[in-house]
């Protein structure tokens, strides 16, 4: 089969895919990023930006993180932002750090508000993650917009000394991974000065009193590669009043890597941020599903989902995985394995959309 190759405004359209090199006029600034997306762009699909870290560009995190290849499978969209120089000539974001004057803020909000108009996007569905700076700016983004970033992510990174103690006007849902031997934000003081002198620890103990968690399960993960001498544990921090959860994958041994590309092998960031991401884009992390337990069109009898017009049901799991995923007809019945908490979603042909939980 032959593709064809339009170019038409920096923008590179293969079969099935989009990778384009953009720039947003902010501020009397161009700022530029790199977004990839399937082609078509489904009507109202997820937008994920991917903050690179300090001193670092937006082309090598699009390059090693995968966050492209898994938009195109997944069908979202995903943005790969460029910082600016701070005072001492490094690329960064300015996370409330004191190292520059230059707005970040307001142009990441910017930047996804336009892109969420300009191509449909799920203003519901939008989000953040980074890299060690990329992460505190998305901390950062947690505390000052949450009312446009819908779930946060941060591998390596941690909360500048300001945004520390923030109490935003609503609580997001937050992944966060970090190795226990990083040397260069470490895992139980931060990095110290502007940077914040905050651990892992302190910072999840901060989030999970704004969630009013109630609920903290450890699970060791299977140890997928003995030689790099790291070892995963998920804490799952859950039960609170409004449904956001903190999940946390502490890396044992782990220091400053992009897991899953360096560092350790036993857990993959960017699948189980798109995991975490794509629950909160179901519902998993919101009280709608124990406010409205069933609905005229869908019920859950035992283990068996019955629905009364077309649809299609997805489960997922605690640690917010798609477990299974099928078209349903009137009168269907399906007796899926449900074990433990299970979030069943289902969505019919216009869209409508019913959450139920299985305990």
């Amino acid at each position: 089969m032959t593709r064809n190759l339009l170019v038409l405004n920096s923008l590179f359209i293969l079969t099935a895919s989009i990778t384009a090199q953009s720039n947003f006029e902010f501020e009397g600034t161009q700022r530029s990023y790199y977004m990839e997306a399937p082609d078509p762009i489904p009507e109202g699909a997820p937008l994920v930006f991917c903050l690179h870290g300090y001193s670092s560009s937006s082309e090598l995190i699009r390059a090693y993180s995968g966050w492209g290849d898994l938009a195109m499978e997944e069908g979202f969209v995903a943005i790969f932002p460029q910082g600016t120089e701070d005072t001492f000539g490094n690329a960064h974001w300015n996370a409330n750090l004191g190292i520059s004057e230059t707005n970040d803020h307001g142009f990441l909000v910017a930047l996804a508000q336009h892109l969420q108009e300009t191509y449909n996007l799920s203003a519901d569905c939008t989000y953040s993650c980074g890299m060690s700076n990329g992460g505190f700016m998305s901390y950062s983004l947690a505390c000052e917009h949450p009312e446009v970033f819908k779930a946060i992510g941060s591998v390596t990174g941690s909360m500048s000394a300001q945004d520390f103690g923030c109490t935003p006007t609503e609580v997001v849902p937050i992944i966060h991974l970090h190795g226990t031997d990083d040397a260069t934000v470490s895992y139980e003081s931060g990095t110290g000065g502007s940077w914040g002198m905050e651990g892992v620890p302190s910072i999840i103990e901060h989030w999970t009193g704004l969630m009013g968690t109630t609920t903290v399960e450890e699970l060791a993960l299977p140890n997928q590669e003995a030689i790099d001498l790291t070892s995963v544990d998920f804490l799952r921090y859950a039960g609170s009043p409004g449904g956001q959860e903190f999940h946390h994958y502490r890396v044992n041994g782990g220091g400053h890597a992009w897991f899953g590309v360096w560092g350790s092998q036993d857990v993959e960031s960017t699948q189980v941020m798109w995991d975490f991401f794509s629950a909160q884009c179901a519902g998993a992390f919101t009280s709608v599903a124990e406010e409205m337990p069933t609905a005229s069109w869908l019920t859950l009898r035992g283990s068996t989902i019955l629905v009364d017009r077309p649809c299609t049901v997805r489960i997922l799991d605690a640690m917010g995985r798609l477990v299974a995923q099928r078209p349903m007809r009137v009168g269907d019945l399906w007796t899926p394995n449900l074990s433990g908490f299970m979030l069943i979603h289902a969505t019919d042909l216009s869209g409508q959309k019913v959450l139920l939980k299985s305990y």
